[in-house]
């Protein structure tokens, strides 16, 4: 297939790139830099255009296109600016990227759209698993992720087979929730935050990778999946399986006042979480090469 992907320069892209082009695809690539990161710029044979939201002309020819495009929401204070940002780079981008889709003369067959699994709400407790049945939160992220699915819902009157991916903490070293967490286990001052009863709902960035291809792949798949691991786990067992992982200590505890210190509104998507399963990917026969934490954490920090 010929994928346009938007927001792919980012710790996914640069991993799901080239996992598909080994696998046959070719993509055209979208992107408000100047240039490819080197990670990608090493590929070669890549369609490259500087752009912030591409116009009609420039997604005719796609087979598919992959909206990853979101500012990130962990690990930065919200103030009402950034809330904005958050809501508008996910809810009004996509609105504007829906309507050039359906603009284009042939619009592709497949759009594969990001949203997170703050759909379900945050809860500082352990709870049932959520899965893509289960009913939408109320909070503030649960409300940016329905709208952002919403915009894409016009799409079915083009006949465009839409998927969206309900993501967890995507975990890598290169990036992301687990890169951050590494520094303080392994200067030994590393530990649980909060309660430590949040839910962390996590999959391995091969699973991730791999997943989203199995999708595009599987004609019949539409709709919203979670995509993460069918073992989600407490912030104190994350903590604790990173610890015996990287042989340092697990003594520390991190108070919840000083995240709300640090990050105001934005400490709740580290003091609360949620659990929740891949109950449709499971159905319709994903195999993950990684359900167990700490299996994961190994192939992803012990790697020789």
């Amino acid at each position: 297939m010929k994928i346009g992907i938007l927001g792919g320069t980012g710790l996914i892209g640069k991993e799901l790139i080239p996992y598909a082009m080994k696998r046959g695809h070719s993509f055209r690539i979208f992107s408000r830099k100047a240039e490819l990161p080197k990670e990608l710029r090493q590929l070669g044979n890549l369609e490259f255009i500087q752009t912030t939201l591409p116009t009609s002309a420039q997604l005719e020819g796609l087979d598919a296109v992959i909206n990853l495009v979101g500012e990130p929401i962990a690990g930065v204070r919200w103030t009402d600016e950034r809330k904005i940002l958050i809501r508008t780079s996910r809810v009004e981008f996509t609105k504007g990227l829906v309507v050039r889709l359906k603009d284009c003369k042939q619009p592709p067959s497949v759009f594969i759209q990001a949203s997170a699994v703050g759909y379900y709400g945050m809860s500082e407790s352990e709870h049932t698993s959520f899965d893509e049945s289960s009913p939408h939160g109320e909070d503030f992220l649960a409300t940016v992720c329905v709208d952002w699915e919403k915009e894409t819902e016009s799409l079915n009157e083009k006949g465009i087979r839409t998927l969206i991916l309900r993501s967890g903490i995507v975990l890598s070293p290169k990036g992301g929730a687990l890169e951050k967490m590494i520094p303080p286990f392994k200067m030994g001052v590393g530990g649980s935050i909060a309660s430590g009863r949040q839910g962390m709902s996590w999959i391995h960035i091969a699973d991730y990778v791999s997943a989203v291809l199995f999708l595009l792949n599987k004609g019949s798949s539409e709709g919203a999946y979670n995509i993460v691991s069918p073992a989600p786990c407490s912030n104190a067992e994350f903590s604790s399986s990173l610890a015996k992982t990287l042989f340092r200590p697990n003594l520390m505890k991190v108070p919840e006042f000083a995240i709300h210190v640090l990050y105001g509104d934005g400490a709740l998507v580290i003091t609360q979480g949620q659990y929740v399963v891949p109950k449709r990917l499971l159905e319709e026969g994903y195999e993950f090469q990684f359900q167990n934490l700490e299996e994961a954490l190994r192939n992803l920090l012990l790697r020789s």
